[in-house]
C-alpha cells in the first residue's frame, strides 16, 4: 500500500494506492493550518480503507513546482512517515501528475500549475499508450511567456491543462485558435490519485529517492 500526499497549493489531496489501484483518495481546499488539515485527513482515509500505518510499504509527495509553505508541508509530513515507519519516499513532479491525468489523449499536454502573481509553472508532455513523457524544460513564466512557448513548440494542436483560469484560457484561445483545446474544470483538478499512480510505478521498479536528501523543486522565473 502507497500513501500519496499533494500540498503543492491549498488545493490538497491525498490518495491510497496499491497494485490494483486506487484504494481511496480525499481532496479539499485547504483554509487554515495546511500541516493539521493534511495530518487529520490522512488519519481519517486510513480510518475509512482500514489500512494501519503498519500496512503502507511507501509514502508518495509532490515534489513541486507548487508554493514554497505547501511543498514544505507536504515534504515534512512524508519525511516524517517514510522514516518512522522506514519505507521508501518517491518524490513526484507536480506538473507530472496533472499531465498523468490526461495521459489517454491523442494530443501533446501542456501541463499548468498557478503561481500567483500572474505566473504560472507550466511544461510539455508526449502522451502515448497511457503514459506521459515530458519534452521541455519546467519554466515559471507569465501568460503570455506560455502561448510564447507553445508557439515555438510548432505543434499541430495541443491539450491545455491544470490551472486554467478563464482569462487564460481566453488569451489562449485568442492567439492559438483551434490549436488549442482546453481540459474541462473537473478533469483539471488536481487529485492525488494520480501521482499515486506515478510514484507506484517507480516502487514497482524499486526506484526510490533518498529521503534525508529529498528536496522541493523550486523554479526561478524566465
Amino acid at each position: 500500500m502507497l500513501l500519496a500526499i499533494d500540498t503543492a497549493t491549498r488545493a490538497t489531496s491525498i490518495a491510497l494506492y496499491r497494485a490494483e489501484g486506487i484504494v481511496a483518495e480525499l481532496t479539499w481546499q485547504s483554509r487554515h493550518h495546511h500541516t493539521v488539515e493534511t495530518m487529520t485527513q490522512i488519519a481519517r482515509l486510513l480510518e475509512l480503507s482500514r489500512v494501519a500505518k503498519s500496512d503502507l510499504r511507501a509514502i508518495g509527495v509532490a515534489l513541486g513546482p507548487g508554493s514554497f509553505t505547501g511543498l514544505r508541508v507536504g515534504m515534512s509530513i512524508a519525511k516524517g512517515l517514510a522514516f518512522g515507519h522506514q519505507i521508501p519516499l518517491i518524490g513526484v513532479p507536480t506538473l507530472d501528475a496533472i499531465a498523468s491525468a490526461h495521459a489517454r489523449v491523442s494530443l501533446p499536454i501542456w501541463a499548468m500549475l498557478e503561481a500567483g502573481r500572474g505566473r504560472y509553472h507550466s511544461a510539455r508532455y508526449a502522451a502515448t499508450t497511457g503514459t506521459i513523457a515530458r519534452v521541455s524544460d519546467y519554466a515559471l513564466t507569465d501568460a503570455p511567456g506560455i502561448i510564447a512557448r507553445a508557439e515555438r513548440a510548432e505543434i499541430a494542436r495541443a491539450l491545455f491543462c491544470g490551472d486554467v483560469s478563464d482569462e487564460l484560457a481566453r488569451l489562449i484561445a485568442e492567439r492559438l485558435g483551434d490549436r488549442a483545446a482546453i481540459a474541462s474544470p473537473a478533469t483539471n483538478a488536481r487529485r492525488a490519485g494520480f501521482l499515486a499512480e506515478l510514484a507506484w510505478a517507480r516502487f514497482a521498479r524499486g526506484e526510490f529517492d533518498d529521503t534525508a536528501a529529498l528536496a522541493p523543486l523550486y523554479l526561478q522565473a524566465i
